[in-house]
C-alpha cells in the first residue's frame, strides 16, 4: 500500500514557498517572479512583458526553461560553483 505524504503545515507551506520563490529567482535571474493569490508569476522584460502564470513552482519552472531554451538563453546552477 503506497504511503499518503504527510500534510504540510502552514508554517512549513510558506517556508516551501519562500525556498522555492529564491530558487526560481537563482536560476532565472532575468525574470520578476512573485507568489500571489495561491498562484505563480513571472515577467519578462520587453515592452510589452512577457508574462507566464502557473498553480505550481514546478510548472513555471518548466515554462521559464521553456522560454530559455527557445530564446537560447542560460539556465544558471541553483548550486555556487566552486573552483
Amino acid at each position: 500500500m503506497p504511503k499518503r505524504p504527510m500534510p504540510v503545515r502552514e508554517g512549513d507551506e510558506a517556508a516551501l514557498r519562500d525556498r522555492a520563490l529564491e530558487m526560481l529567482r537563482r536560476a532565472f535571474p532575468d525574470y520578476r517572479i512573485v507568489y500571489g493569490g495561491g498562484r505563480w508569476a513571472a515577467a519578462a522584460a520587453g515592452d510589452p512583458p512577457t508574462v507566464w502564470f502557473a498553480d505550481t513552482p514546478g510548472s513555471l519552472c518548466g515554462q521559464l526553461f521553456n522560454a530559455q531554451l527557445t530564446s537560447g538563453g542560460e539556465i544558471r546552477s541553483f548550486q555556487p560553483e566552486t573552483r
